[in-house]
């Protein structure tokens, strides 16, 4: 007797056929449902890991061509997974210790959301590529410069900076490129002292900037005081000292090249200062038979904490002091065109006799004396006899005598009225007595 088979097994055929329709047909819908689809990213940054064994052992690296930047990253996956992500999930990581021999080091991608339930992460590069050189530091001594012009009437006083050195650090062949370091301050318009924060710029020996991207400063930027002084336009006057030749005499024409000289310097110590003053000890024209020129440097002559204008002006000043030969002229004087002036009220006077320290003229003859002159010849030429106004003061030749006891005889000398740069050359004295006037004199007056 057969045995009975269980009734699973029965239509086994059309079963198994069964299943696997709904199998294919659950992938099927599954598949229409929630296909296979793409995310394309731009521009991943790549994360560098363990860096620090590069620079434990002395050397520094920097990314070559950008290569740490990924231009594009395609994510593949379920549309329900891409739909759930978004840029910032995607990570890319390059370790150096897979650092090759040509200083490459691979790029890996991850998900930090459904990494798993990712079929691929794919990057458009695949490397980061190094460049490892020796670590260098330098010192550079800071310079300062300025941009831009004052305000008219200002000039540039000081520019410090309040740290005078920076240190840099960084891949040997830029920093050995390095030639200065510098601190720009603009001083446009400015009127008054400016105190601000400056960059410092690193410039090659071209001066062309360098690029810091790979390099490290202890400071990127300075404090620097700048001075701004107002300024001030001054004669140049000039004192000479000795005298000329015998026979020639100073014009009195002095010309300065530059006359005016422009300085600067605190407000407070330019109002004080009129001109710039040029010593007679600068300018001695003893015993000159001519025009005489001097080469003065005014330098140490300016105030302290007082300086020019100009830079470039080496403080030199050109002075030339006139000179010519001196010109004598004699002019005859009679006795009675001596005016007697100031005689004491009740009294007159009278001249003797006159001496020109070559003869002695009696007034009753009424002689002529002579003046002699010196000077220069457009001077001496103006000399006349009504300019001269030849006289005695019998009032200073008395003022120390009592009123009655006036009456005498008196020697002075006779004085003129002289033309600019001309001197007398001799002492012209005259003898004369003052004497009380009669009663008949005084009644007629």
């Amino acid at each position: 007797m057969s045995s009975k088979r269980p009734k699973i097994f029965e239509n086994i055929g059309l079963k198994l056929f069964a299943l696997a329709f709904a199998i294919v047909l659950w992938l099927l819908v599954t598949n229409i449902n929630d296909p296979v689809s793409r995310m394309t990213i731009s521009n991943v940054q790549v994360r560098l890991l363990n860096t620090d064994l590069i620079t434990k052992q002395g050397d520094v690296y920097s990314v070559l061509d950008d290569s740490d930047v990924v231009p594009v990253v395609t994510v593949t996956a379920k549309r329900s997974i891409i739909d759930a992500l978004d840029k910032d999930d995607i990570a890319a990581t390059a370790d150096v210790n897979d650092l090759s021999s040509l200083d490459t080091v691979e790029i890996r991608f991850s998900s930090y959301k459904f990494n798993n339930e990712i079929d691929s992460i794919e990057g458009s590069t695949e490397n980061v590529k190094l460049s490892i050189e020796k670590k260098l530091t330098s010192t550079f001594t800071l310079k300062t410069a300025t941009a831009g012009k004052l305000a008219s009437g200002y000039e540039l006083g000081s520019v410090i900076p309040e740290q005078n050195q920076v240190r840099v650090s960084g891949p040997q062949s830029v920093v050995s490129s390095i030639s200065e370091a510098t601190a720009t301050v603009d001083i446009s318009g400015a009127t008054g002292s400016i105190s601000t924060y400056s960059d410092i710029r690193l410039l090659d020996s071209s001066g062309n900037p360098v690029d810091t991207q790979t390099l490290t400063m202890n400071i990127n930027s300075v404090k620097v005081n700048v001075v701004v002084l107002p300024v001030k336009t001054i004669p140049v006057q000039v004192t000479t000292s000795g005298s000329p030749a015998d026979g020639y005499l100073a014009t009195g024409k002095i010309t300065a090249d530059p006359e005016t000289v422009s300085i600067a310097g605190k407000s407070s110590v330019l109002q004080t200062i009129e001109s710039l003053q040029i010593p007679g000890s600068a300018v001695d024209i003893s015993g000159a038979d001519s025009d005489v020129t001097r080469t003065v440097d005014v330098s140490g002559f300016l105030p302290e904490g007082v300086a020019f204008e100009d830079s470039s002006f080496d403080g030199k000043v050109q002075v030339t002091v006139g000179i010519e030969p001196a010109q004598d002229a004699d002019v005859d004087v009679k006795i009675s065109s001596v005016s007697l002036n100031n005689v004491p009220q009740g009294y007159e006077a009278k001249i003797l006799a006159v001496n020109d320290g070559s003869k002695t003229v009696s007034a009753s003859e009424d002689g002529a004396f002579t003046l002699r002159f010196r000077g220069l010849a457009a001077n001496i030429d103006g000399i006349r006899l009504d300019t001269l106004q030849p006289g005695v003061d019998i009032g200073a030749l008395t003022a120390d005598k009592q009123e009655e006891n006036l009456a005498g005889n008196y020697t002075a000398a006779v004085a003129v009225t002289l033309p600019d740069s001309v001197m007398q050359t001799n002492t012209v004295v005259a003898q004369i007595r003052l004497e009380k006037k009669s009663s008949d004199s005084s009644g007629n007056e």
